[in-house]
């Protein structure tokens, strides 16, 4: 028998102003596509409705280069812990328990992306820059 194929393509979601992500946005992929940079709000982390529940998962990529301001994505609390691998340094950002994970203007590059996954507790990032700097975790 062979092989069944289903629709494969990553769900996509251009952000071009301030957007709150949604317990549904699990396993989406944001591409930051505006000059003017935004805030972006993440859901509560926990196991209940409306909730960042156990497995829940997005990808955020720089899509545009910045011009007026950064992109800021926030937790409600500080449940943020991971790191940021910077290829132009060979050096990495990391936090742990933080809340707010800042694409930064004018160290920025297209392709920079940082992945968020979450097991019903925490939040942890990883990602990936060409510059120093370029996003940063408080």
């Amino acid at each position: 028998m062979g092989r069944v194929f289903f629709d494969t393509r990553k769900n996509c979601h251009s952000l071009t102003g301030a957007y709150t992500v949604l317990s549904s946005d699990s396993g989406k992929v944001f591409t930051l596509n505006a000059a003017a940079g935004a805030a972006i709000t993440l859901p509560a982390v926990g196991n209940g409705v409306g909730e960042m529940g156990e497995g829940w998962n997005c990808r955020f990529y720089t899509g545009t280069l910045f011009a007026g301001t950064d992109w800021v994505i926030t937790a409600t609390t500080a449940v943020m812990r991971g790191v940021i691998s910077e290829l132009a340094t060979g050096a990495a950002n990391g936090t742990i328990a933080g809340t707010t994970i800042t694409f930064e203007l004018g160290a920025d590059s297209l392709g920079d992306w940082v992945e968020l996954t979450c097991d019903g507790t925490h939040i942890f990032i990883n990602g990936l820059t060409t510059t120093a700097d370029a996003i940063t975790l408080a």
